[in-house]
């Protein structure tokens, strides 16, 4: 998954056809690393018949970061 990076313009086909945007943009719970980090948004394809999503993209500020990956979770269940 890539990390978004700014505001993002229409990617458009050589014809000009076509475009993908992103929708609104929601913040969520990741229970990943459980906090309030999870971003999600609709992808719209936009046409010259109108507009249709065609899916979703959530990312994490903290589980998808590839600048600073979170280390491994390690839980010693064997006790001291």
């Amino acid at each position: 998954m890539n990390r978004p990076r700014g505001p993002r313009t229409p990617t458009r086909t050589p014809s000009g056809d076509v475009s993908l945007h992103a929708g609104h943009l929601q913040s969520g719970w990741c229970t990943a690393c459980k906090a309030y980090t999870y971003l999600t948004c609709a992808l719209l394809l936009l046409t010259e018949q109108g507009v249709a999503t065609v899916g979703t993209l959530g990312w994490c500020e903290i589980c998808d970061d590839p600048d600073d990956p979170s280390p491994p979770r390690r839980i010693d269940r064997a006790g001291p």
